[in-house]
Order: C-alpha cells, then sequence, then structure tokens
C-alpha cells in the first residue's frame, strides 16, 4: 500500500503543477500560482506526515466494503441522492455570483419597490439620458408623454 500511495502523490502533485502552470501561462496571475502551490504542499505533507498512508487505507476499506455489500433499494436511492446532490453543487458552483447591485435590485423587487432587474447579461449601464426635443404639436407631445412614461426615449 504504501508505494500505491507514493503513486498516487507523484501523480496528483504533477497534475496539480501542471494544471497550475496552464492556468498562470493563460494570464491567470500570481493568486493560481500561490494557490497550485499551496495544494502540492497539502498533497506532499499529507504523504510525509503518515495521513497519506491513512488515506490509503480509507480507500483500501472502501473497495472492500464495496466488494462484500450487495446494493438494495435503499442504498441504490441514498446513493442516487447523494449524486444529484454532488451535481447541484458543481453546477450551484459554476454558476456567476450576483453583484452587489443585483442583489440589490432582487430585494427591492421582492419587497415591492419598483427598482428594475439588472439586465440579462450580468452588467447594469446607466444610460445618461438625452435631451429630449421640444414636441412641434399637441399630438406629438402626447406621444413624448407616453414614451416617457415607458422608459423609451
Amino acid at each position: 500500500m504504501p508505494v500505491l500511495v507514493l503513486v498516487a502523490t507523484i501523480a496528483l502533485s504533477l497534475l496539480t503543477l501542471f494544471w497550475t502552470w496552464t492556468r498562470w501561462s493563460m494570464g491567470h496571475g500570481a493568486r493560481v500560482l500561490l494557490r497550485g502551490l499551496g495544494v502540492v504542499l497539502v498533497i506532499v505533507g499529507l504523504y510525509l506526515s503518515g495521513l497519506g498512508n491513512l488515506v490509503g487505507n480509507g480507500v483500501r476499506s472502501i473497495h472492500d466494503w464495496a466488494q462484500r455489500t450487495q446494493m438494495s433499494t435503499p442504498m441504490l436511492v441514498g446513493f442516487s441522492l447523494a449524486g444529484a446532490g454532488l451535481v447541484f453543487w458543481v453546477v450551484g458552483t459554476l454558476l456567476r455570483p450576483r453583484t452587489r447591485e443585483q442583489a440589490k435590485a432582487a430585494r427591492l423587487q421582492r419587497r415591492g419597490t419598483a427598482a428594475p432587474l439588472a439586465s440579462t447579461s450580468g452588467r447594469t449601464t446607466k444610460r445618461p439620458a438625452a435631451p429630449t426635443p421640444a414636441p412641434a404639436s399637441d399630438e406629438d407631445a402626447e406621444i413624448a408623454a407616453i414614451l416617457d412614461r415607458r422608459g423609451i426615449q
């Protein structure tokens, strides 16, 4: 088992270094470098402290349990729920978080205060108000008033 743990440690360290180098070369900055090197140090530290062997024994125990356990309906439902929860967590992690402006607009809308939601692109843009020309007749004034009420200029 210790040889397998050593191989897993080396493989995980090399994969992490490759991933870190790839992201850094794409211009993601020093944050990626520090996080990647931190993960490599944790992996090597787990191995050197002996906790890597503990993880290896845990993996072996899970494998042995899976070999001797017969799958039942409640177990299948449990694994399905755990898998669905994992998928929801991953999708939720990949979603872009709301900006402060979007969160404030959503709170105001829930309260019933008139505040339009941000655009669907996730960025709020404010256009400068264009000067409205003076209407030439009463009909033009009515049309301009309707457009102003609807927010169209």
